[in-house]
């Protein structure tokens, strides 16, 4: 049985009151104003804190899933015009233990629908210890941090530590967003040219769609819409660089088998694809084959149709089969080249 589901709110003015039992014994507190939410400083900084109970999610098949939901308030609204951090804790009143979701998330879900919520897990609210803080990654990709009540000066003396608030770093903030998306186009690139399975399609698309998306919008671009507007790679690698060194998504990839990061590579690999495309008619495409024999051999694959063709099996590794796609496509051109010769042409494709 879930105890979570027949479990008693408590007010929210006692909420605020068993905070400021805790509270109340720094002399770095304040309280300045409101209920739920309401206005406080800790060491001269100002926060706003929204408590809410926790309860069962409700969810047949999860029984040990629980949440905190952010409802619609006026308040919340003049909240999210503040450069005031944001604080959302959830209260476990069978524990005595507070949950904390990213307040930079949090901050930008307040009045985004009726009820929002945050999700968490009954085991972890348990398992949590005097005195400590704990993180855990949810396979939702929040990382939810739990403490006791009886810590929560504590959490306010470590505030920043928590989350990652590095928005704006100088070099994304040049970015130029692109004005159509290239969804479209990436999903057809992967059908088209990766040749991947439908279920690879779906997965790769959806994480770049949703998680990675967010991660970027969360530590890095607090305006993108979604990871589809970029197409500058340098900014792309560096960000692709600086994710995946955050811990949450170093546990997000394992737990996805490396799926995520492999999206990343896809998006950026597209990226690459598009522009070699692109390359104007006095470039490599429209060099004639004749500029690269020696001796009767062909030296340089410059035909993109082939190149094309035949990225697949680089990618996978078959070098000897892409050797015999590209014997046939040259057939009796370069009757000089041998298997080896071609094998060698073939190589020289790959990325150095």
């Amino acid at each position: 049985m879930n105890e979570y589901k027949n479990i008693d709110k408590i007010k929210p003015e006692k909420l605020l009151e068993l905070a400021r039992e805790i509270l109340d014994k720094s002399d770095d507190f304040v309280y300045k104003s409101g209920s739920q939410p309401f206005l406080m400083s800790f060491k001269n900084e100002d926060f706003y804190v929204y408590i809410k109970n926790i309860s069962s999610a409700y969810f047949s098949d999860r029984d040990k899933t629980t949440r905190a939901q952010l409802p619609i308030k006026k308040e919340f609204e003049e909240i999210k015009k503040s450069a005031k951090t944001f604080i959302f804790l959830g209260y476990d009143g069978i524990n005595d233990v507070y949950v904390c979701w990213n307040f930079n998330v949090a901050k930008s879900r307040l009045n985004v629908g009726k009820s929002v919520s945050f999700y968490s897990r009954s085991f972890f609210q348990s398992e949590v210890k005097e005195g400590e803080f704990v993180k855990r990654l949810l396979k939702n990709g929040d990382t939810p941090v739990f403490f006791k009540r009886t810590s929560l000066i504590d959490f306010f003396e470590n505030i920043h530590s928590f989350f990652s608030t590095e928005f704006g770093t100088p070099e994304f903030e040049k970015i130029v967003y692109r004005k159509d998306s290239l969804e479209d186009e990436f999903l057809f690139y992967l059908e088209n040219h990766r040749m991947l399975s439908d279920k690879s399609i779906k997965n790769y698309f959806g994480a770049l769609k949703g998680r990675i998306t967010n991660g970027i919008n969360n530590f890095f671009l607090k305006d993108l819409n979604s990871i589809f507007f970029i197409d500058d790679i340098l900014i792309l690698n560096r960000i692709h660089h600086e994710l995946f060194k955050k811990e949450e998504f170093k546990e997000l990839n394992i737990i996805g088998k490396n799926m995520y990061s492999c999206a990343f590579d896809a998006y950026i690999d597209f990226l690459k694809f598009n522009s070699l495309k692109n390359i104007p008619k006095n470039s490599l495409l429209n060099e004639s084959p004749t500029e690269y024999l020696s001796e009767g051999k062909l030296s340089k694959i410059t035909d993109l149709d082939l190149l094309q063709k035949i990225e697949p099996y680089l990618k996978s590794n078959r070098i000897l089969t892409a050797a015999q796609i590209v014997g046939e496509y040259y057939k009796n051109q370069y009757v000089k080249m041998e298997l080896k010769d071609w094998i060698k042409l073939v190589n020289d494709c790959l990325p150095k």
